[in-house]
């Protein structure tokens, strides 16, 4: 998200200095004219927003869009990204100092390859050795798995993922395989900071890939992509049934890097080849037949996919995005109840699936072993269906903060603690199928298990939307409603929060209990207001990051009910507050991680609701996330004996989560008075 650009007439010294430092340090030609062309022209608020702050490194280390100026993606910004990098290594790896390693790729973006032979050729420069993957675009998850595999320090992907085609992002691995997390990422933002300014003779010297002779750089992708290939075989449950199947699939890596490693991951799966989109198996940075080269976007980025599956009576569509590090799955509809013919699984129902399959097939392999000792993770923002399987089966579960960043270390942790991690996901169709290889989400990994899937549920004469039933049946309904709005400023973004936060002095307040009491006017206000007494942060005076000038001694008002149903609890991520709202409840700090950096509220609802609002850390996005969970009371629940499915009991739980989630954006979010902007694609 931006801040409204400030239009000036004249510029201020700050700014004029900031060009000046931009044309002494920037060598690429084509942003040093770009800003050039824009103070010969004084396009003074184009500079101001350019250059007036620094793209910020965070746990999902640099994203924005491709341009000039310290606050875009740009060959500058890149190597001072890495000198700052480089820097924080040699620190933290004093006693390595001699045998240092990191490991970079990058997908087919514009400029992905030249970010990347920049970094690698800095890290040569300083003696450190990179496996870098130059002669081919790799999958996102290649770089955690080579990180481990090759025992690096650190991992770069040069990668936007699946954001629009004028950005781009540099994504930072550590040591043990996972995304970096605070605070090591303000730790490399410092270091970075005492780095900016280009390293002499080192920064956009390439030389180093005309030496033939030197040994510290290699290409590591043929050791690496059959390494990858032999460990994911080892997940491959039904070789003969996966030989012999019928089934037809159409593939497509939306214009990504996913096609090779795709075709390799199907045939270690002992499948047929799958039939390709031809007008999308090949990179393409501008993503040419798509509006949004996202598969969660659903139809809309699919329509090739459709297409060839129609022309070819195909009976799956697999999917990954352009980094290939997330799957989507879609089933022919032989029911007719879909609009295209084909029913597209969202990230809940692909995480239920995906997650019963890892536990019915490492349980059948692992019979005796001590199911205390087995894990799965989810994203608090996720369906808890996982919880759900693992009380019924009795494996653990833990939720954690939105983002692989934190599943992935999380998972580590176990690990190193000599537990079975079987499976991790979020609900944006992200899957850690193999967390023993790849600490991060990866969807050449979940293509071919998904697949092996689709081939046994069918082989027991079930569609795949036939066995989420029967998982209902067994671990009870979880029903969601998840999506978002578009908004382009951060200031409306604060101020939405804000408001939810204060929500006995908002502002639109006087006007609804003007228009709720008409006749009644003697009503107590406190009946008419609904919102929860003064709550104040629970978080310590070192854990506060008061960038926004917030009081320490703060106190904060939430809503305690919308429509008709009651707020029974919230739990605010952002300030540290976890409050229960009925009667007298206590608050206290949440168990996980809070900063004031990201927006984050959760309401609880007395129907058993939960709703989750975030603004998003990669796109100027407001999402929600939603979860109705009911089941029918029954005894010892099994595979013998479950509960009679009952469609009319499904239905009006679907219509009580959807009119709520309804009121909860009207009255919370208020779409109309924001000018926010409506989801354009539908993922059904």
């Amino acid at each position: 998200m931006s801040f409204d650009k400030r239009i000036t007439s004249s510029p201020s010294n700050e700014l004029l200095n900031s060009i000046d430092l931009w044309l002494k340090w920037d060598q690429c030609e084509v942003t040093r004219k770009e800003i050039e062309e824009l103070k010969k022209n004084s396009k003074w608020d184009d500079l101001q927003v350019r250059l007036s702050h620094r793209i910020q490194f965070g746990t999902a280390g640099l994203r924005a869009k491709m341009g000039s100026g310290f606050a875009l993606m740009n060959e500058l910004t890149v190597i001072q990204a890495t000198q700052g990098l480089i820097r924080h290594l040699q620190k933290t790896f004093q006693n390595k100092k001699d045998s240092l390693s990191v490991a970079i790729g990058f997908d087919a973006r514009h400029q992905s390859h030249q970010f990347a032979r920049l970094a690698a050729a800095l890290f040569a420069h300083e003696g450190i050795h990179v496996y870098l993957f130059d002669s081919i675009t790799v999958p996102t998850p290649f770089i955690p798995f080579t990180v481990k595999k090759l025992q690096c320090q650190a991992g770069i992907m040069v990668t936007a993922s699946h954001n629009p085609k004028d950005d781009n992002g540099y994504k930072v691995y550590w040591e043990n395989g996972a995304q970096i997390v605070s605070p090591l990422d303000v730790e490399i933002a410092q270091s970075i900071d005492e780095n900016l300014e280009p390293w002499k003779n080192k920064a956009w010297n390439l030389d180093i890939f005309n030496d033939k002779t030197s040994k510290l750089m290699s290409d590591p992708i043929e050791k690496i992509r059959d390494l990858y290939m032999s460990n994911l075989s080892k997940l491959c449950f039904f070789p003969e049934l996966n030989t012999s199947t019928p089934l037809k699939f159409v593939y497509t890596p939306v214009h990504g890097v996913g096609q090779p490693y795709a075709e390799r991951a199907f045939a270690a799966f002992h499948f047929q080849p799958f039939i390709s989109v031809d007008e999308q198996k090949n990179p393409d940075p501008d993503f040419s037949t798509v509006k949004y080269p996202n598969p969660e976007e659903g139809k809309e980025t699919l329509e090739c996919a459709i297409r060839t599956a129609n022309k070819h009576h195909a009976d799956f569509i697999i999917a990954t995005d352009p980094d290939a590090d997330r799957f989507a799955l879609a089933e022919r509809d032989t029911t007719g109840s879909s609009e295209t013919g084909w029913r597209i699984l969202s990230g809940n129902q692909l995480g239920a699936l995906l997650g019963w399959w890892r536990w019915f097939t490492w349980r059948n392999r692992n019979p005796d072993v001590n199911v205390k000792d087995v894990y799965m993770l989810y994203s608090t923002v996720s369906s808890h269906i996982l919880k759900s399987i693992g009380e019924v089966e009795g494996f653990n579960t833990i939720d954690t903060l939105t983002g692989f960043k934190w599943l992935g270390n999380r998972s580590n942790e176990l690990i190193n603690d000599k537990k079975h991690v079987l499976f991790a996901f979020e609900e944006a169709i992200g899957f850690m199928c193999d967390p023993e290889n790849v600490l991060d989400k990866d969807g050449i990994s979940a293509l071919a298990i998904g697949s092996e899937m689709c081939a046994y549920i069918k082989s027991i004469g079930r569609t795949l939307y036939e066995q989420l039933d029967h998982l209902s049946l067994l671990y009870g309904y979880h029903i969601n409603n998840n999506s978002y709005v578009i908004c382009n400023k951060t200031d409306v973004m604060l101020k939405m929060f804000d408001r939810l936060r204060h929500y006995d002095q908002r502002k639109d307040q006087h006007t609804t209990n003007e228009t709720t009491t008409t006749k009644s006017e003697k009503k107590e206000p406190e009946i008419l207001v609904q919102y929860s007494n003064k709550i104040k942060s629970h978080l310590g005076a070192n854990e506060k990051e008061s960038k926004d000038g917030r009081n320490d001694d703060e106190e904060y008002v939430y809503p305690k009910s919308c429509g008709k149903y009651q707020i029974t609890g919230i739990r605010d991520l952002t300030v540290g507050i976890e409050a229960d709202l009925r009667g007298n409840g206590k608050d206290k700090k949440p168990t996980l991680p809070c900063s004031s950096s990201t927006q984050m509220i959760t309401f609880y609802f007395d129907n058993g609701c939960e709703i989750t609002i975030r603004a998003s850390g990669t796109e100027p996005k407001i999402k929600w996330y939603s979860e109705i969970r009911k089941k029918k009371p029954m005894k010892n629940p099994s595979e013998e004996n479950p509960m009679i499915d009952d469609e009319q009991f499904r239905k009006q739980t679907k219509d009580e989560l959807d009119e709520l989630v309804e009121q909860v954006v009207q009255e919370f979010l208020q779409p109309k008075q924001n000018q926010l902007i409506e989801r354009e694609t539908t993922a059904k």
